[in-house]
């Protein structure tokens, strides 16, 4: 998807429209990018920011619950989130039977534009979804490992990540993306931005816990890819090669 900068309302009902263009079946699951709802403009936040949680939750949760309600389907996404403590860079899992989020993910690790107007989460979250145990990530965590390594030795086996991913390092994007589904033993289903200009290039995809790209989008143009995900594939990935067992964190 591509955000035009700051105008929230256009950007929600631009989602709205390719959640209708999609089709998604009741009980599935949609992604969202990273801060689709305003594009990736960090050091804007003081204009923005939504509370997640509590009798007033803002408009961008209002929305995604909205969608969720309306398409059946469990919805994964955020943007700028106000707490006591500050702002954080957040995703929200909402389901069609609740009015607001019923997980949320704040950024362990804000990316460096961001470290001034927010604060870094502390903890992953989990959610069950259907037969998968789903974990969430922002962006610039798909470079720290350890995030989801912790995830998976709790019980993670679909890694979401929701990004603003620069075209310049793609490659990175890319290779780090197959990583994590190999040493996870996991599917990892990422979704990015897209601008016209290619400074964002997209390439959302979706990886099988062998390191194959099931689905991946076409680069530089806003467009839906969607799989259908099959649980057996990753008890027949961690049975065959159990590396996992030997991992020495694993209590």
């Amino acid at each position: 998807m591509e955000s035009q900068p700051g105008k929230k309302s256009e950007n929600l009902q631009k989602a709205e429209i390719l959640v209708r263009e999609a089709r998604p079946d009741a009980g599935s699951l949609i992604l969202f990018p990273e801060m689709f709802d305003t594009g990736y403009i960090p050091q804007q936040s003081e204009s923005f920011g939504d509370s997640y949680s509590g009798e007033s939750i803002g408009e961008t949760p209002r929305f995604l619950a909205e969608i969720s309600r309306k398409t059946g389907c469990t919805v994964i996404g955020g943007g700028m989130c106000k707490k006591q403590a500050g702002k954080t860079n957040h995703v929200g899992v909402f389901s069609p039977e609740s009015d607001c989020e019923t997980a949320g993910y704040d950024k362990v690790h804000p990316f460096f534009p961001e470290r001034e107007n927010f604060i870094a989460g502390q903890d992953i979250t989990l959610s069950k979804i259907n037969d998968f145990n789903v974990a969430p990530s922002i962006c610039y965590d798909l470079r720290f490992p350890e995030l989801y390594r912790s995830a998976v030795l709790r019980g993670a086996d679909l890694l979401t990540v929701h990004a603003a991913w620069p075209a310049k390092r793609r490659e990175h994007w890319e290779t780090l993306l197959k990583a994590r589904a190999i040493e996870s033993q996991a599917f990892v289903a990422a979704v990015n931005c897209v601008t016209l200009d290619g400074m964002f290039s997209g390439d959302s995809q979706i990886i099988d816990p062998w390191g194959e790209i099931l689905v991946k989008a076409s680069p530089c143009k806003e467009c839906i890819v969607q799989a259908t995900l099959q649980r057996n594939v990753i008890q027949e990935a961690r049975e065959t090669f159990p590396f996992l067992k030997n991992d020495v964190f694993r209590k």
